[in-house]
């Protein structure tokens, strides 16, 4: 750095400066890069947390189909109007997101020293274990499982459609930029819609 001296004194230049403004130009393209590096890994850590959250929906929606297909002799037309009046003990259970969480009664069967379910008990055992499971696995989880129609609006006794419902963090944050033209709420969830819950629906028939 080049100084003037006057009367016995030392002056910076110009030059001194210009040095000085280009080390701040440094340090602010510098800060602009790491806030931008920032902002990347906190989208990539949202994208990996929601696609974490479908995977699992995924798992807890299979988790429920298979236990359908073992137990597929409830799902019969003879059985249909039973599984009406009491909906658990036939794989029916058509909440919206907020009652997707009662549980239904411990039918006290299928355990060790516990008699043997019957295929009814079955049913409203595996709706239970489905939905603590999915409290347990997904933030917010909870699943419902509605009757399926036909063309004629007549429902199909052996069909169900499966919906998994959890509450996705990333929906909920809508002060960024990054989530100013996300909608709130999911449309394929049973409605009434709620703000930050996804859904995930599939249709079976076990």
């Amino acid at each position: 750095m080049k100084k003037t001296r006057i009367s016995g004194r030392q002056y910076p230049t110009a030059e001194s400066g210009a040095m000085l403004i280009e080390v701040l130009i440094t340090m602010f393209v510098v800060a602009i890069g790491l806030l931008g590096a920032a902002g990347l890994q906190l989208a990539s850590t949202r994208f990996q947390q929601t696609s974490s959250a479908r995977t699992e929906a995924l798992l807890q929606a299979d988790f429920i189909i298979e236990k359908m297909r073992v137990n597929s002799s409830i799902l019969t037309r003879t059985n249909l109007a039973a599984a009406t009046i009491t909906p658990e003990s036939g794989y029916l259970a058509a909440d919206d997101y907020d009652n997707a969480d009662d549980l239904p009664a411990n039918p006290g069967c299928g355990l060790s020293g516990q008699l043997v379910c019957t295929a009814a008990q079955a049913a409203q055992r595996d709706l239970r274990e489905w939905r603590e499971s999915l409290a347990r696995s997904l933030p917010g989880g909870r699943g419902s499982l509605f009757p399926v129609t036909d063309g004629a609006a007549a429902t199909e006794a052996n069909a169900r459609r499966v919906v998994v419902m959890w509450r996705e963090k990333a929906q909920l944050e809508t002060d960024t930029q990054a989530n100013l033209n996300v909608d709130p709420t999911d449309p394929s969830c049973p409605p009434p819609l709620v703000d930050g819950v996804r859904c995930l629906n599939l249709w079976v028939t076990p």
